[in-house]
């Protein structure tokens, strides 16, 4: 069964306060993107398809030309917390760059990373799991995995030669600062070429049995994620829906099973699409009703309900009107400028 993509919240909190220390407005972007508050306090991972969204809506905004660059250097490794951890307490590089191979989907699907050695040179290589991933996206992953490495060893690891898939930019200055080695552009891989001898370097707080705590928790998140709770698939499903007019079948459909199969499962679990749909229809709406000034009539829409059916669903939801969710909505908003103020 082919499950929907993922990215941990820990990855778009990340990105969401990178995009802060460059003054943008978060909650503009989450907006842009589709994405509610709710989002990063009720659940752990977000779809993938919002992820992008997400990106490009920074991208768009960001008044600076590296963007991906700096985010890749503002996120810190205590953000990934567990991960990090993991990664810490290893033996030496190449053990911790094989635990970033074997656990980074508990931080997204969206890539995957390998290590490559040839002669005296090793390549740590990114390769995104998705066909439209913007050069920003890449140049933060690889210039996380220059901070990392670095943070790992202690000491600045030095670089023969730094590969992207992506053209050149205009300007360059980023990067040669960034990486400090030479840059080369339009390439088969995104990769960090270094000394192969490299790898063998020793961490300063290599501690063998707090790895293993930590990686025994790394181990249940990823069986987590390979066993995906099919509840949490559904909502992420629901999600990256630019309209919830949906149906069942079509949830089937993008599962590559059948219909009837997919309500043997929902049944097993105890779980009803059309109380999943409904959730998901509430939780959007009350969204763009307290959060946004789009019409009643095109919330509606996107929440996959006529006028009067929305109004009714509504007041099963609220207990309120849509005008009278939306005023609740501008007097908390009006409350909390005050008490700010």
């Amino acid at each position: 069964m082919t499950t929907v993509k993922t990215v941990s919240v820990l990855w778009i909190k990340a990105l969401l306060m990178a995009a802060q220390q460059l003054g943008l407005d978060s909650d503009l972007l989450m907006q842009r993107a589709g994405l509610t508050p709710t989002c990063l306090s009720g659940q752990t991972r977000i779809g993938l398809d919002k992820t992008l969204r997400l990106w490009r809506a920074a991208e768009e905004a960001s008044p600076v030309q590296d963007f991906g660059l700096a985010m890749g250097e503002w996120v810190k490794p205590a953000q990934f917390q567990l991960f990090a951890l993991v990664l810490l307490h290893s033996k030496d590089l190449n053990d911790a760059f094989q635990k970033t191979i074997r656990y980074t989907r508990i931080l997204s699907d969206g890539g995957r990373f390998q290590i490559v050695q040839q002669g005296e040179q090793a390549a740590i290589c990114y390769q995104p799991q998705a066909d439209n991933f913007s050069r920003h996206q890449v140049d933060a992953v690889m210039a996380l995995l220059r901070g990392f490495a670095d943070w790992l060893a202690c000491q600045r690891i030095p670089l023969m030669q730094a590969e992207f898939t992506h053209s050149a930019p205009a300007q360059i200055d980023n990067y040669q600062r960034i990486f400090d080695c030479p840059l080369v552009f339009d390439q088969s891989r995104n990769a960090l070429v270094f000394d192969r001898t490299w790898l063998d370097e020793p961490l300063a707080l290599e501690d063998t049995e707090l790895a293993a705590m930590h990686e025994h928790m790394l181990e249940q998140q990823l069986q987590a994620l390979q066993a995906p709770d099919l509840y949490q698939q559904v909502m992420a499903w629901l999600q990256q829906r630019d309209t919830l007019d949906v149906s069942r079948a079509q949830l089937a459909e993008s599962l590559f099973i059948s219909e009837r199969t997919l309500q043997r499962r929902l049944s097993e679990q105890g779980l009803s699409f059309q109380e999943m749909l409904d959730d998901g229809r509430k939780q959007r709406a009350r969204y763009l009703l307290m959060q946004t000034q789009e019409r009643v009539t095109d919330i509606a829409l996107q929440v996959g309900l006529s006028g009067s059916s929305f109004t009714r669903a509504c007041h099963r939801w609220f207990a309120a009107s849509p005008s009278e969710v939306r005023r609740e909505g501008d007097q908390s908003e009006s409350s909390t400028a005050n008490t700010s103020s």
